[in-house]
């Protein structure tokens, strides 16, 4: 019933709103929150890495993750999908829907070029250098957009997540620019102005559910928050009051009580940490104390980052990833201005590490600690000494270490309670890092919409380290267009069991994805002394094949597929031997590995071991490296 209310009353409330945009807002004032405490001097070498940020700007070159700096121009078009030149048509944003048109082109494109999370890295590249291209360049940039984006006109316009997260850039642009010289008073009201129509834009268009609650309702009202906490005026004491009741709540909803995310993904996950430490940021420079379920959630949040994070802080890809942020940060920033795409990791969490660190007093941390200085947090040096097991029971993860192992055991339920969203087909995969060097990796996930048969391939059993029955999908998903983030809940996993002795740690567990055609698939992992056992049961009856898949990142070299199993030699010497009580046959291909979202890849291995006959089948297989 709330849900038919609220899907009623939205149109009116939206209209109202947007009334309210055409008819101004004359006595509302930028407050200069210091939610930004520089410490100049402690920014160290990340200082290069923003300064050389901005000069690309200022030249028309414009940094992405997943893409090589693309020169866009000075001002850019805002509009423009750059990989296929799609041009989305100036119009009003309801006209312009649908926005995934299905031709090749990606609305990603424009929409991360238009959340403007450049413009506070120029203001930043001033306040270190006192060069007043930065500042300049800022102003012009902001300008232009306002100018041919219109409130409610364009691809732009088509989104409460985008507006939100826009909106959270000027609001940190104008924060950092502080205090405004006498001519830029002009241009400082129009940013306050553009910030309050953000607002009013992004509760216009709320996307909210009663139902399904996910990172973009997040989003929605943390930036909401952000706008309202940096704005002067008539109803904005309330709304602060409000949002940050808002975010506290989705805390509750959307993030398990061992720390994990509910979309069943460790790319959101991240990002929903970074909307949630943005948040507390803002409250901590408001003199507001969350209450304490939020801080305890938002502390086990960066632990379980920091449990997964390997030894190069780097956490592996699990579900979806497109490479969201709430504020660009030194550990991108480095990648983006030194790596070539293709060795650029959307899931290099150095900084926020540190951040975590800080904020937390974490006794583990470590990372990139340069953007601790913008914070005035004092960052924490201590070496780091992971536990040996790390179990995440409500969040389906376990890792275990030894030896010089690090294994990661996914059995994930389906994300948002069920509904998918942002899952793959991972149930029961490995991950695998043997002395600091991944072994075996998760495929990513390249694009959402820009192809979907090239989606289907990255979320599919047969891209993760698993096993396929028949050629079934784990969970079925539609192929067809409009069905790109649709997937059933068949796969229900068994709570992940584990024992720890001495001489091994062992995990456990089983999903039903299969049993429709009568099928139940249990794995059992052994991690011994430079040894994994992995012992997969394929309980039914009937004739079957199985194809168990095991993906290694570009770096590793095999010497071909052997009768039963493979020798993998670079960059250490791995033996992969695999027994079943039913015949079995091994092969290899390239298989393409993403990093970060727009398609720049990778080509690894793909080891597959395939079989059929009577069920039940049993299959064992022995990796093991030399010291």
């Amino acid at each position: 019933m709330q849900e038919v209310a609220w899907r009623a009353w939205k149109p009116l409330r939206a209209a109202q709103l947007r009334t309210k945009i055409r008819h101004g807002e004359a006595r509302l004032s930028f407050r200069p929150l210091a939610y930004y405490k520089p410490d100049l001097g402690a920014v160290g070498e990340a200082a290069a890495a923003i300064v050389q940020f901005a000069e690309l700007i200022c030249a028309g070159e414009f940094p992405f993750l997943g893409y090589e700096t693309v020169a866009l121009g000075f001002p850019p078009p805002w509009n423009v999908d750059f990989v296929t030149g799609f041009q989305w048509e100036q119009m009003p944003a309801k006209e312009v829907m649908p926005v995934v048109r299905y031709n090749g082109s990606d609305v990603k494109v424009p929409w991360e070029l238009s959340r403007l999370q450049f413009l506070p890295v120029l203001a930043k590249a001033y306040l270190l250098t006192k060069d007043a291209r930065f500042r300049q360049a800022a102003k012009v940039l902001f300008s232009d957009w306002r100018e041919k984006n219109p409130v409610g006109v364009g691809v732009n316009w088509t989104l409460a997540m985008e507006s939100a997260l826009r909106g959270m850039s000027l609001c940190l642009l104008l924060s950092l620019m502080q205090p405004l010289g006498p001519e830029e008073q002009k241009w400082g009201r129009e940013v306050t102005r553009s910030i309050w129509e953000h607002l009013l834009f992004t509760e216009a268009a709320l996307e909210l559910s009663h139902l399904i609650r996910g990172n973009h309702y997040l989003a929605n009202v943390v930036g909401l928050s952000c706008m309202a906490s940096f704005l002067d005026g008539p109803g904005m004491e309330r709304r602060r009051r409000v949002y940050r009741r808002n975010v506290e709540r989705e805390m509750l909803r959307q993030v398990y009580e061992d720390g994990g995310n509910y979309e069943a993904s460790f790319c959101y996950h991240f990002l929903v940490l970074q909307l949630f430490t943005t948040s507390y940021l803002l409250m901590r420079a408001d003199g507001h104390d969350p209450p304490s379920p939020f801080l305890a959630r938002l502390r086990a949040m960066f632990l379980y980052l920091e449990a997964l994070a390997g030894k190069d802080e780097r956490v592996p890809h699990v579900g979806d990833s497109d490479d969201g942020r709430a504020e660009i940060l030194a550990t991108d920033l480095r990648q983006m201005v030194s790596l070539p795409c293709e060795r650029r990791d959307s899931l290099l969490v150095s900084s926020y590490l540190a951040l975590g660190g800080a904020l937390f007093n974490l006794t583990r941390t470590h990372g990139d600690t340069s953007d601790c200085a913008w914070y005035g947090l004092q960052p924490r040096r201590v070496t780091p000494s992971p536990s040996r097991v790390s179990l995440f029971p409500q969040s389906g993860v376990a890792i275990g270490r030894d030896n010089g192992a690090e294994i990661v055991f996914c059995a994930i339920p389906n994300g948002i309670r069920g509904f998918g969203s942002h899952t793959h087909n991972d149930k029961l995969s490995i991950l695998a890092r043997l002395d600091g060097n991944e072994l075996l990796c998760d495929s990513g996930t390249c694009w959402y919409t820009r192809k979907i048969d090239v989606r289907n391939s990255f979320r599919s059993t047969r891209a993760h380290n698993t096993i396929r029955v028949d050629s079934q999908e784990q969970n079925e998903f539609n192929c067809a267009r409009r069905f790109e983030f649709s997937m059933t809940d068949q796969a229900g996993v068994a709570p992940i069991q584990f024992r720890e002795t001495p001489d091994e740690i062992v995990f456990s567990s089983s999903h039903s994805g299969f049993s429709r055609i009568g099928i139940v698939h249990q794995r059992l992992i052994r991690i011994r002394s430079r040894r994994l056992l992995v012992e997969d049961t394929l309980q039914g009856n009937g004739q079957h094949e199985f194809e168990m898949f095991w993906h290694l990142p570009g770096s590793w070299r095999t010497n071909g597929a052997q009768k039963d199993g493979f020798d993998i030699l670079v960059p250490l010497e791995v033996s992969l031997r695999v027994q079943s009580n039913l015949a079995i046959c091994c092969s290899e291909e390239p298989s393409p590995v993403s990093r970060t979202y727009g398609g720049a890849l990778e080509y690894g291995l793909c080891l597959k071991v395939a079989g059929q006959g009577p069920f039940p089948c049993r299959i064992k297989t022995v990796i093991a490296w030399a010291q």
